[in-house]
């Protein structure tokens, strides 16, 4: 078939990879003229990392990411609430990883041929036909396939042409990650300090450490990047244990990390959709059900959608593609809303605003146990893709 992926990033990496695996030359754009240093470090669960040895890239993982080894949970003041050993899981499961966005982008872009990937082009039109999709460019070029892949993030392009404008919803949050002292932690833990409404984490990662602070804030709430670090040292310069020290390494407010000095923003939105099919255009990761970010799971879920996708198209052919697309939706539905609806349930649990609730969500956590959060995770983990 001739696919067009719309989307450079993990999902449309993934597919494009495991496609050119099975012996299928998928086009492949990305509307950024170059990867750069855009991102922040993610978790990557074992449904995600061992898509990679499919891919014959577990060792490139190894090499740019971390063992998710431990996981603190902190008060407001710096207090251990709880720890967590991640090791248990991992024995049963396979281990998670902690890695740099645009390292795992890296090692996703090795699996595709160069000259299947085109830098600095999105999709301006697309024309649906029975039997195949016209497609226009950014660049004025056209183009027919037999299948369109919408993987081009929460703000899809491809979503809005074909599915119309799709309404994301806001969870009244926003958050800053910048690079820290690695001192500040030790490899393999992440900590994180919960306060009301405000939430401070720390991933390490390979040599570096990251910080993602977030904060509850009304939708639309400016963030003009020089008033950025007197802005975020005031919402956050009560609470205790390592954030004064946090707050102190900031000291570039620009819209980037890639160097140790610079700083990525975004607001906190998911989506949700009753369909991610249309004809011959299929949505997936972001563009199709993009996850909080405090749930940890995205990037795995991205990989995973990509996976089955990949799978189901291996199954098929032009003819009988709607039956192909309908396999890979009936697979992947229940997982994603079970995760999604999971990941609202912690973000507000860990951003409740009020004080005293805040007060009695942190007695619950010294209370909740070891067997507990591998029960919460071993359900995650444990479900077929």
């Amino acid at each position: 078939m001739r696919i067009l992926v719309v989307g450079g990033g993990i999902a449309g990496l993934t597919l494009a990879g495991l496609l050119e695996q099975r012996g299928f030359s998928p086009d492949v754009v990305e509307k950024s003229s170059n990867y750069g240093g855009l991102g922040y470090t993610l978790s990557l669960w074992p449904a995600g990392s061992n898509i990679l040895k499919g891919l014959g890239k577990y060792d490139e993982l190894l090499d740019n990411a971390d063992q998710f080894e431990a996981y603190h949970v902190l008060d407001h003041d710096g207090t251990q609430l709880h720890g967590y050993d991640m090791g248990s899981l991992a024995d049963e499961y396979g281990e998670t990883y902690l890695i740099w966005r645009p390292n795992l982008v890296d090692v996703l872009q090795e699996t595709i041929s160069e000259e299947n990937l085109q830098m600095g082009t999105t999709v301006t039109e697309i024309d649906q036909h029975s039997d195949e999709v016209d497609v226009t460019f950014t660049d004025g070029t056209m183009g027919t396939y037999d299948l369109v892949v919408g993987a081009d993030g929460i703000h899809s392009k491809v979503r809005d042409l074909v599915f119309g404008e799709v309404e994301l919803t806001y969870h009244d949050m926003t958050g800053w990650a910048f690079w820290v002292d690695p001192s500040l932690a030790t490899s393999g833990e992440v900590q994180e300090h919960w306060g009301a409404g405000r939430f401070v984490g720390l991933y390490p990662t390979e040599d570096k450490l990251a910080c993602f602070l977030a904060a509850t804030v009304p939708e639309g709430t400016p963030d003009p990047v020089d008033e950025r670090l007197d802005r975020v040292r005031e919402m956050f310069d009560d609470m205790g244990g390592l954030v004064p020290d946090i707050l102190d390494e900031m000291d570039d407010p620009a819209d980037e990390m890639d160097d140790p000095a610079g700083m990525w923003h975004d607001d906190f939105y998911d989506l949700h959709m009753d369909e991610w099919t249309k004809g011959r255009v299929v949505l997936i990761g972001d563009a199709g059900h993009a996850i909080l970010p405090t749930g940890g799971v995205g990037a795995s879920m991205a990989m995973e959608s990509a996976a089955v996708l990949a799978d189901e198209l291996t199954r098929t052919d032009s003819k009988y593609l709607e039956q192909g697309l309908e396999h890979y939706v009936s697979r992947r539905r229940d997982r994603v809303d079970t995760v999604q609806k999971k990941s609202r349930r912690l973000g507000s649990f860990v951003m409740v605003q009020n004080h005293l609730l805040a007060e009695l969500r942190d007695k619950s956590v010294k209370f909740y146990s070891q067997e507990r959060m591998e029960e919460y995770f071993r359900d995650f983990l444990s479900s077929e893709i």
